[in-house]
């Protein structure tokens, strides 16, 4: 069977409803497209958690650097993540040299990016409120001035409030932060009377707009009849037991499939058709003075619903005392895949458990049929594909660590199949249970798994080992078009991974791939200056898989385009 393009997928904690929303359509998008996809999940918000937890949490990303994996789609979402660990995954996107699509609000400086434009739907809140109701003192509350989602919802709301030729100055907008917290002195300022109430409050998200329809009623001002609120996102929830939220769903679905097209062409040159899904649009609640609104305007999805009666037949079905009675890990394992059934739609469950040696050691899996099976042979701990079953169909598989704390035991993977369904809190608790009961079965056991790497650093003489670092750095300055990677840079210097990647940097103030870079546009310098070859010639004689990628390092680097540097070089010639 042909190999099929494998696609990385880096996600945060899908505890976001539109960051699965996103995934959902890349997934539909992945398998439309004959892709594979094995996609890092952790199963923890990085910021605000236990700091040996959150390490031992990173060892999901290790496989951004699995050979096999041929393209990535990153969901970048910082403030899940935190800022050492966005460093640290694109870091490690970056080290790879291939081709990376991120999902994100802001426009990334290095890989290529998808973002949603709010504008047209935005304006659509406002046209409603205006054609519809016929509200003319409208304002507006968006998000921080320094997001590119509010700005765009502020400029969607200032153009159509100017093509209806209706009044507004400063005072009628106002930055708040997508969150509870700003609407309170917003609030205040209209009871007061410091600013005065207007017909009708377009918020920026839907948070804002609950929080201010609660926040006005509790004050004595009535909604809609005093003032209409309308907010934007379309999340499932209500403002109050009598006023439902008129509301706008994005389209993140369309926003996943989108920034896969663009990979996939990327990646292979080749246009595949778009995965297709109903979408909502406009939420008409109450809140805007809409009459006869159904009590639940919002729709279940049905992508992530269970079904009632699946929920009622699993209640109460636990794997813990199930676990507690296993005496070896072969009986631990078989419990625990048994129990995989509580996972609806699950169509295959994998677990590998890692010895001290950070390798694995034994494997185990169980299908949809509910029937455990213990595997003698043991794939390569370092490789992305093992968690692929080999199936003649694309596979998509969630990818997390086993851990408790700073013990590590290994991974766990799991696949829907043909559904286009991606984790919820059931597996978050099916995972917590498997991991302390691997910890009780190990405790004070001397084959107790043990995944920190041991590759020891070996004591050199420190000019010894600056040497090997002149010398490795002046290959890398003189043939940075080669396709270095980390094993090959440590088989040329003699230099373990981990002695490599930390006494290069103390040396020379960067890291190796960052002077590889660096080496690799001074190349193209010298290639756009004095020869006449086009720029995807360019690109690929310096080392890069796509043209779209060596322009935007080549800007990064130079502050200028490839076409503007060879334009000014020649100037100057």
């Amino acid at each position: 069977m042909e190999k099929r393009p494998l696609i990385g997928i880096v996600t945060p904690v899908l505890a976001k409803m539109y960051m699965k929303d996103i995934l959902r359509g890349a997934v539909s998008q992945i398998r439309l497209c004959g892709c594979d996809a094995v996609i890092l999940a952790p199963l923890i918000q990085f910021e605000g958690a236990a700091p040996e937890h959150a390490q031992a949490e990173l060892e999901i990303f290790r496989y951004i650097e699995a050979r096999e994996i041929d393209a990535f789609l990153y969901l970048k979402d910082a403030p899940s993540m935190g800022a050492a660990v966005t460093e640290e995954i694109e870091r490690l996107l970056l080290k790879t040299q291939k081709y990376v699509m991120t999902v994100d609000e802001q426009t990334h400086p290095v890989f290529d990016s998808t973002q949603y434009d709010d504008y047209d739907d935005f304006g659509r809140v406002v046209e409603h409120l205006i054609e519809v109701h016929g509200y003319r003192k409208i304002y507006c509350l968006t998000g921080p001035a320094d997001s590119q989602q509010a700005q765009t919802r502020l400029r969607a709301w200032k153009d159509r409030m100017t093509q209806h030729g209706l009044y507004f100055d400063d005072s009628y907008f106002e930055y708040g932060t997508f969150w509870y917290d700003s609407v309170l002195p917003y609030a205040e300022k209209l009871l007061t009377g410091r600013l005065p109430m207007p017909e009708a409050v377009v918020c920026g998200n839907d948070v804002m707009a609950v929080s201010l329809i609660k926040t006005l009623i509790a004050g004595g001002v009535r909604v809609p009849e005093d003032v209409a609120v309308t907010g934007y996102d379309g999340y499932p929830f209500t403002s109050n037991v009598d006023v439902t939220l008129t509301t706008y769903e994005r389209d993140h679905f369309h926003l996943g499939t989108d920034a896969v097209r663009r990979l996939y062409r990327n990646m292979t040159g080749l246009l595949c058709s778009k995965a297709a899904r109903k979408r909502s649009g406009f939420l008409i609640g109450s809140s805007c003075g809409c009459t006869n609104i159904p009590p639940q305007p919002i729709p279940t999805d049905t992508d992530t619903a269970v079904p009632r009666m699946w929920s009622e037949y699993m209640f109460g079905v636990s794997m813990a005392p199930a676990l507690a009675q296993a005496k070896t890990l072969p009986e631990l394992l078989e419990s625990a895949l048994h129990h995989s059934k509580t996972i609806f739609q699950m169509k295959r469950v994998r677990i590998f458990i890692c010895g001290r040696s950070g390798e694995y050691r034994l494997a185990a899996s169980c299908d949809a049929d509910g029937v455990p099976q213990i595997h003698n042979s043991v794939p390569s701990a370092k490789s992305a594909a093992a968690f692929l079953s080999g199936s003649p169909d694309p596979e998509i598989v969630f990818v997390s660590p086993l851990h408790l704390n700073s013990r590590q035991f290994g991974m766990i993977s799991l696949s829907f199949g043909e559904h286009g369904r991606v984790y919820d809190e059931n597996w978050l608790h099916y995972v917590t249970v498997l991991t302390q009961a691997l910890d009780r079965l190990y405790l004070g056991r001397p084959d107790a798994p043990d995944c920190a790497d041991e590759e020891s650093v070996r004591s050199r003489n420190r000019s010894e080992l600056n040497e090997k670092l002149i010398r490795l750095r002046e290959k890398l300055r003189e043939a940075p078009t080669e396709q270095w990677t980390v094993e090959t840079l440590c088989e040329e210097s003699g230099l373990s991974k981990s002695t490599l990647q930390k006494h290069y940097k103390q040396m020379f103030g960067k890291s190796l791939f960052e002077d590889l870079i660096e080496f690799r546009v001074d190349a193209a310098k010298h290639l756009l200056a004095d020869t006449d070859l086009s720029l995807s010639e360019i690109s690929a004689a310096c080392g890069y898989s796509t043209e779209s990628y060596f322009m935007k390092q080549f800007k990064r680097i130079t502050r200028q385009t490839p076409t503007e540097y060879r334009r000014d070089a020649r100037r100057k010639g």
